[in-house]
């Protein structure tokens, strides 16, 4: 059986390789704008999933979660 962290670890390469085959299609980058964030897309998107999965339903929830 899986642990939690391999678990987190093949969501992301599942969401970062989902992402990437979408974003081919399109010919500028997602974001042009801006500062460079310090977490890629693929990060942002599945703490959020695996926060949502874990019940967790703030933002701010998420990112203690994570940060610990």
């Amino acid at each position: 059986m899986p642990s939690l962290v391999d678990y987190i670890i093949y969501t992301f390469i599942k969401i970062d390789d989902s992402l990437n085959k979408i974003l081919e299609e399109y010919d500028r980058p997602l974001r042009a704008r801006g500062f460079k964030p310090k977490l890629s897309d693929s990060e942002v998107i599945t703490m959020e999933l695996i926060g949502e999965l874990f019940g967790i339903d703030s933002t701010v929830g998420i990112w203690r979660y994570f940060n610990k």
